[in-house]
């Protein structure tokens, strides 16, 4: 649906090796939707305010949590939305709308991953079809210069955990096991009901062969 290159905050002049333009680009590129975040193990959950800036990471080495505060999606916001970015584009203002648009993007990039954030809670979407939503925020947020600074501690932390599990097979195999069999409730009731019967039966048997 859209270029993985719009990810990539704008930079402006020199951008040789090692350079502050090449730091942006690192820490911006390696971002991922929110379907690849989940496959890496991380969770996302809803910030428990809806302060723009209320965003932050924490891992534990093998899953980790991503917390966003929550937004609603209809026709209303949408005109506000583009009205709030005309204002901070035109004015002396910190990006901190823009910031929190493109920090957004940079997570949608198809339908299912808004359909993923819906059943969270965290995008309430009145708006019309997850696709619409997508394309919403793909468009919306195309050619828009965010502040670097903005979510950089959380982007550099998520980066360091994907390099961390993509390393490691061995945490790549637990994070496909946790989500596989231990990713909901149901699934854990289901394994220890298994793990019950299996454990009764074999009490059974034994009781069976050398009965007392």
């Amino acid at each position: 649906m859209k270029s993985r290159s719009r990810n990539l905050i704008k930079s402006r002049g020199f951008k040789g090796p090692g350079s502050v333009g090449d730091v942006k680009e690192q820490v911006m590129a390696s971002f991922r939707n929110v379907k690849e975040l989940m496959a890496a193990g991380i969770r996302i959950k809803r910030s428990p305010t809806r302060h723009l800036r209320d965003i932050s990471f924490r891992s534990n080495g093998i899953t980790a949590c991503l917390r966003i505060p929550p937004i609603t999606i209809d026709n209303s916001t949408k005109a506000m939305f583009l009205n709030l970015i005309a204002y901070e584009m035109s004015s002396d203002v910190d990006h901190d709308f823009i910031s929190y648009l493109r920090f957004l993007d940079s997570l949608i990039d198809h339908a299912d991953d808004v359909k993923e954030l819906q059943s969270i809670g965290i995008l309430q979407n009145n708006l019309g079809t997850h696709e619409e939503v997508a394309q919403f925020f793909n468009t919306v947020s195309a050619n828009l210069e965010s502040n670097f600074h903005a979510y950089k501690d959380v982007r550099v932390r998520i980066r360091k955990h994907l390099k961390n599990h993509y390393n490691s097979k061995l945490k790549m195999w637990m994070t496909q096991c946790l989500d596989t069999y231990f990713g909901s409730p149901w699934t854990i009731i289901a394994w220890v009901g298994a793990a019950l019967a299996l454990f009764f039966t074999a009490v059974q048997t034994y009781f069976s062969v050398f009965p007392h």
